[in-house]
């Protein structure tokens, strides 16, 4: 045919087929999608061959364009793109080939058309396979797992191919014995976890003097199935529970199990619980199936006992499971409960802790009353020992002259203690100016003295000025010295004032005060504050030294009565 008439005769075709595709079948989009990798050879087979029959007399011609296009993909083999008969080849594919394509298979007399989907992708960086795009297979640990190099018989021999393994995109030895590579199949004999990855074929397809790689990637999955385990009871374990005559309980059945071929039931006395009872006091629970974080299940069936009777506790209560293996029992007994000693205990332990509570806010409360009364016990004085000490006190003072107290110093000095702390309760007092021998030292006084004494009672009263609130400034400097450095004596301050002011205190007299606090005088000079029993002497009698061979009888023979009462005048 000469050539002149060639192009007319192919206008003429592509006329009729464009005719037929618009008068054709249309059997919808395949459901299959066609995957290529990007730079791989691709073949698409035209999705109405599965069941028209090609085999027949009946002769068809197809015809391939893309959706949304009026072309169609040339029949030219030197094209990247082409149309071979019912294929559709990409040689070598590339990512903008993905698309639909629509197949056209017509003759004169019938014409049908589907769209076949193709998508070129591209593996993920760095490895031989996309993990989204794979032939998924599996096969249990223990046994020979084939795995097959899929839809290659279009491009190779499947004969006289050499196929290329690989596991996680590395060279994979076949010639080792777990492994059996024969056309496109890979046997791995006695599958172990460790044989579970991703794995590539791969093999070389030749076109046109040109060598292109055709591969398939396969996530293989080795299953590890549990034994199954025969079902088992967990509770009951022939054991008893306590339950209170006309209590309500509900008895618990619980079993294991990883297959459902049993049975579990409450049985009373060699008979089901229903047939033994037969009364609405006691039901028998729907079984309860319940799924562990282990994947074992668990079946539970209750006992429903709404008032327990004196007979049920001579009852014999049995779970009982039934397997095509035998049967399985565990029994419950109901017991009476134990007498509860815990509401005694917790009485005892709260009555306790009160008598504590109380007996510390008393002693806080009466903490001086109750020293007092213990020194003056029988017992207190067989535990006192000598000390060497000649004075319980020595008592330092301003002089009158110093002071602008409205109670005269001298006289509470001279009188006032004295009458009670020596006369009435044995103390003995070292007064300077009152028990030092004429003519001797008052340096040597004081020092001998300070060193003979168990406490230093401090007499504050309202002054003048800070430099003379102390006759005698040697006498001041030694006894503070004793009870604030060398700490030999206790310190006892005595405020006469109701408001004192400190400004003008010495500084040692202000830490005192701050550390061991005052005693306040907040009498007057008559007998009724003579008294050792008021507030005031007892927190004096308090911070003194325990007085020898004094007594509660001796103590009361001492002090004044009421009747001889009478005004102790100022010195």
């Amino acid at each position: 045919m000469k050539p002149a008439l060639l192009f007319p005769i192919c206008i003429i075709f592509e006329c009729l087929a464009s005719i037929c595709a618009e008068d054709c079948h249309d059997c919808g989009v395949e459901f299959h999608r066609s995957y290529i990798v990007d730079g791989q050879p691709g073949f698409v087979s035209c999705p109405l061959c599965y069941w028209l029959d090609f085999n027949g007399e009946v002769n068809y011609n197809f015809t391939w364009s893309k959706n949304g296009s009026t072309a169609h993909v040339t029949t030219e083999r030197h094209a990247r793109v082409y149309q071979d008969g019912r294929m559709l080849k990409f040689i070598p594919a590339r990512l903008e080939d993905s698309g639909y394509y629509q197949c056209v298979v017509w003759n004169s007399t019938n014409c049908f058309k589907k769209l076949a989907e193709v998508i070129v992708f591209q593996n993920d960086n760095g490895l031989c396979y996309n993990k989204s795009i794979m032939y998924l297979q599996s096969d249990p640990v223990g046994t020979s797992g084939k795995m097959v190099c899929a839809d290659l018989s279009d491009y190779v021999d499947k004969n006289s191919v050499q196929v290329r393994w690989y596991k996680e995109c590395k060279p994979l030895d076949t010639s080792r014995s777990k492994f059996t590579a024969i056309g496109f199949d890979l046997t791995i004999e006695n599958m172990t976890k460790d044989d579970e990855g991703n794995y590539t074929c791969e093999v070389t397809y030749a076109y046109d003097e040109k060598l292109y790689n055709i591969s398939r990637a396969i996530g293989w999955t080795v299953n590890v199935y549990r034994k199954r385990k025969p079902a088992v009871i967990i509770f009951p374990k022939n054991n008893s529970i306590e339950v209170e005559l006309g209590c309500q309980v509900s008895l618990v059945c619980s079993a294991l199990y990883s297959a459902a071929d049993f049975t579990l039931s409450w049985n009373v006395n060699d008979m089901f619980a229903k047939d033994y009872y037969n009364s609405s006091r006691i039901v028998t629970g729907m079984p309860i199936h319940r799924t562990l974080e282990d994947g074992t299940s668990l079946m539970t069936v209750h006992l429903n006992i709404s008032e327990v009777k004196k007979e049920d506790y001579e009852n014999k209560f049995a779970c009982v499971l039934q397997t095509s293996n035998g049967l399985a029992t565990e029994f419950l007994f109901i017991k009476h409960p134990a007498p509860n000693f815990q509401g005694g205990l917790i009485a005892i332990f709260v009555a306790l802790a009160l008598v504590i509570v109380i007996a510390v806010l008393t002693y806080k409360v009466f903490r001086v009353d109750i020293i007092l009364w213990h020194r003056q016990s029988c017992f207190y004085h067989h535990s006192i020992k000598e000390d060497g000490k000649t004075y319980d006190a020595y008592v330092m003072f301003p002089k009158s002259g110093n002071t602008n107290s409205i109670y005269p110093v001298d006289t509470f000095v001279l009188k006032v203690l004295p009458e009670v702390l020596e006369r009435q309760c044995g103390y003995r007092l070292f007064i300077l100016g009152r028990d030092e021998l004429p003519g001797e030292a008052i340096a040597d006084v004081v020092d001998k003295t300070m060193n003979e004494c168990r406490r230093l009672i401090i007499i504050l009263a309202g002054i003048n000025s800070r430099d003379n609130f102390f006759e005698n400034v040697f006498e001041q400097q030694i006894a503070l010295y004793d009870a604030l450095v060398s700490n030999k004596v206790k310190a006892i301050l005595i405020e006469l004032e109701k408001t004192m002011d400190y400004k003008n205190m010495p500084e040692s007299i202000k830490y005192i005060k701050q550390k061991q606090g005052v005693i306040r005088w907040k009498g007057n000079f008559t007998d009724s504050s003579l008294l050792p029993y008021t507030r005031f002497w007892k927190n004096v009698r308090y911070r003194m030294p325990p007085a020898k061979g004094l007594s509660t009888q001796t103590l009361l023979s001492n002090s004044i009565p009421p009747s001889e009462s009478h005004t102790i005048k100022d010195a």
